[in-house]
């Protein structure tokens, strides 16, 4: 299962292993952005406000250290960030969780492996705003298991038991993109019913949704699956 789309930033001096990280990301559907040193990646994190960083730790200049406490201290602070090494000492792990790093990767390494933990960071860190009582919170859509309330924009939201539940998925795993065969799979389990079925109940749930005004958040990836999304990003 590929990225459906999300954007990426590569900071590695090694040209070589760039164009092959680069390569097999791309080819799994992430949009991947390429800085060759420090000072250009600062650029393009600014630019682009990628959902993840891959920083190399030994480049010129600015190294992957330097790069990663200047991240932390603007605004992109929240963007997870994945570290590459040559050597893989507990030194250099202490340092680099101090500076901010959320995840390291020796080399040599299985490019499956990366985007594996890509995905795990992006999930961990791109979900929604856990409240009090385990209520769910994004952009202006809150979601209480508890109670079983739904909120939007503050007005109360009527939803079938069906779409409470496809609600709550969308919103644990927001704003990622949510393959319709997971979703199938959390809703189902392995025996999901025709292929009209959770069609027709995403489009009860936007239905209801956009009753209650506010933003539309919820989107369709044709192919792919939905997602819970707000172009403002989330409070």
């Amino acid at each position: 299962m590929g990225s459906t789309g999300q954007r990426l930033l590569l900071v590695e001096d090694d040209l070589d292993l760039a164009e092959s990280i680069g390569d097999f990301l791309a080819r799994r559907g992430w949009q991947v952005a390429h800085a060759r040193h420090g000072a250009l990646a600062l650029r393009l994190a600014a630019a682009d406000r990628p959902a993840v960083i891959i920083l190399d730790r030994a480049m010129p200049g600015l190294d992957g250290i330097a790069v990663c406490r200047a991240l932390r201290s603007g605004p992109l602070a929240a963007v997870p960030i994945l570290m590459l090494t040559a050597a893989d000492s507990l030194p250099e792990r202490l340092e680099g969780f101090a500076a901010g790093v959320d995840d390291y990767l020796v080399k040599p390494f299985a490019p499956a492996e990366l985007e594996a933990r890509l995905t795990a960071l992006i999930r961990r860190s791109g979900t929604a705003v856990l409240g009090g009582a385990g209520v769910l919170r994004y952009a202006g859509l809150e979601l209480d298991p508890a109670t079983r309330e739904v909120r939007h924009a503050g007005h109360p939201v009527e939803l079938t038991r069906m779409g409470f539940s496809i609600l709550e998925i969308l919103l644990r795993h927001a704003p990622a993109v949510v393959p319709r065969t997971q979703l199938e799979r959390e809703l189902w389990g392995d025996e999901p019913p025709g292929s009209d079925a959770l069609r027709s109940h995403v489009f009860a749930l936007r239905t209801a949704l956009d009753a209650a005004g506010g933003a539309a958040l919820l989107r369709t990836h044709r192919g792919v699956g939905y997602q819970i999304h707000s172009d403002e990003g989330a409070p």
